[in-house]
């Protein structure tokens, strides 16, 4: 079960990166999904998703740059490590590539960021609840840029189910089923 605060932040960002290569390693593609989830009331949410991929000859920085315009002091990351199969934790993780994950990602206040490992089977299940498409178990880079934005609404998703039943999750649930049906609704309009 994953371990965090009881209490849900007013303002998260469940982010799923993609990061660019480390040094001495050859140019690839990078790039992160991030979804927004902002309390207006207990129970009621705001929601964006941002989604961007970046080529294998963009700057490293770009990414944290993209990203830190959705950062605000009050902001609580929850940072997904996909590539954790065996032991699902939150917080502290002494594995390297968790460690990458989270030099990418902007400070926010006294904030700290949840690293969440979630084995891929979870994910599935959360990606099913949340009415998204989630991506093959050992995508190629390029297709897993497509999928960064299932996987940040997934990993959002488990967190929510990581807590214990409360009213406050079945609103939090029932304002993000209502934000991807009017997802929906205006790219059925657009195309």
């Amino acid at each position: 079960m994953i371990k965090h605060p009881l209490v849900i932040a007013d303002r998260m960002i469940a982010l799923s990166l993609l990061p660019p290569p480390a040094l001495g390693q050859p140019p690839a593609p990078f790039g992160f999904g991030a979804l927004v989830v902002e309390q207006i009331r207990r129970g009621e949410a705001r929601f964006e998703l941002h989604a961007h991929g970046f080529g294998a000859k963009y700057p490293p920085d770009a990414l944290r740059e993209r990203l830190q315009p959705l950062f605000t002091p009050d902001t609580l990351a929850l940072i997904l490590n996909p590539n954790c199969e065996l032991r699902p934790i939150v917080g502290l993780d002494r594995n390297p590539e968790a460690g990458r994950l989270v030099e990418h990602v902007p400070k926010s206040g006294h904030r700290t960021h949840i690293r969440a490992s979630v084995p891929y089977h979870l994910l599935t299940n959360a990606a099913a609840m949340a009415n998204v498409r989630h991506p093959s178990r050992n995508p190629s880079p390029l297709a897993r840029i497509r999928q960064l934005g299932a996987e940040a609404q997934a990993a959002w998703i488990c967190y929510l189910f990581s807590r214990r039943a409360s009213t406050e999750r079945g609103r939090l649930l029932a304002s993000f089923e209502a934000w991807r049906c009017l997802q929906k609704a205006r790219r059925s309009v657009m195309a």
